[in-house]
């Protein structure tokens, strides 16, 4: 490699890592940011290669925590690096779409483990009671601002949100508590699927050639996930019998399953809208009301998706 390449190179790491820091900084006042932070950094790997996209992750954590400080510093060295590194790995092999994403997701879920480690290590934080108690203030102001209202002006609707406020707020403590791996486990995936599918969508602005997602409609599990599921819960069953408590487990199994399923179902009807003889605004409209619908009727997409995996329903020959 010449002076003049190199220098290129390094040049447009600079500016990727320019970027990193300032998506960093954002994310300080929009949370949401953070989960987009891996982009850049895949997209200067399929331009440049994987040792520069590294490079810059490094100096953009670096920079970051001796501005924003260690704790997110922390947070994007341990839980965003590795997923942007695993991604950006897969876009530089040219591997395929859905085991990119499965690299991504397995270093997002990795790091999320070891993210909570260190945190309880280092500063004594538990970040699921931290998760929790941070529900339970937000549920209590919001509760208390309501109920600050006079009797006067309260609405119907106002005591409709109180009476939803006070059933959520448990709810919402039990499944930090208690589902958070299944929780996890589905958050590494979307995080993972996200950072790629966007990543593959700006390629095309600068001419690469990042391997397209075929998209949800074609998304099936493998036919022996089940079998696979099931055995653990058999295990898990086997466990109790030695008055091994795996309450806790079978919860997140079942979670995993359900969410699963519907996933699984709603890619069944996302394919059957996309293969109708619908306008383009007619099949935005029903892909609205179906992701909206999965909110009401749930185990009904649950449901769909495990007769999918039994008898194919979309004759579809591969599986993610």
């Amino acid at each position: 490699m010449n002076r003049n390449t190199k220098t290129s190179n390094l040049t447009e790491a600079a500016m990727i890592t320019g970027i990193l820091v300032i998506i960093a900084y954002l994310s300080s006042f929009i949370t949401i940011l953070m989960f987009f932070y891996p982009t850049p950094a895949i997209i200067l790997g399929k331009r440049k290669g994987l040792k520069y996209s590294i490079l810059s992750l490094i100096a953009s954590g670096l920079i970051v925590t001796m501005l924003l400080g260690i704790q997110t510093g922390i947070t994007f060295m341990i839980m965003y690096t590795p997923l942007a590194i695993a991604l950006t790995y897969g876009v530089c092999r040219d591997e395929d779409a859905n085991k990119t994403i499965l690299f991504g997701s397995a270093a997002y879920m990795i790091s999320f483990v070891v993210f909570i480690l260190l945190l309880n290590a280092i500063m004594g934080i538990n970040f699921i009671e931290r998760l929790a108690e941070t529900y339970d203030q937000s549920f209590a102001m919001t509760r208390s601002f309501f109920a600050d209202v006079p009797e006067n002006l309260r609405t119907a609707q106002m005591e409709e949100m109180l009476k939803n406020i006070d059933q959520m707020a448990p709810m919402m403590n039990f499944m930090i508590t208690n589902v958070f791996p299944a929780i996890m486990i589905v958050a590494s995936v979307a995080t993972s699927y996200i950072n790629y599918v966007i990543a593959s969508k700006f390629s095309k602005r600068f001419s690469l050639n990042i391997k397209q997602h075929e998209g949800i409609s074609y998304f099936s599990f493998p036919r022996n996930f089940m079998i696979a599921m099931a055995g653990l819960l058999l295990v898990s069953f086997l466990l109790n019998l030695l008055n091994i408590n795996v309450g806790i487990i079978q919860l997140n199994l079942f979670t995993i399953v359900f969410v699963a399923m519907i996933f699984q179902g709603f890619a069944v009807v996302k394919f059957f809208i996309d293969k109708g003889n619908f306008g383009k605004i007619i099949r935005g409209i029903m892909l609205f009301f179906a992701v909206y619908m999965t909110m009401y009727f749930s185990p009904i997409y649950a449901l769909l998706g495990l007769i999918d995996l039994t008898v194919n329903l979309r004759k579809i020959n591969r599986a993610v």
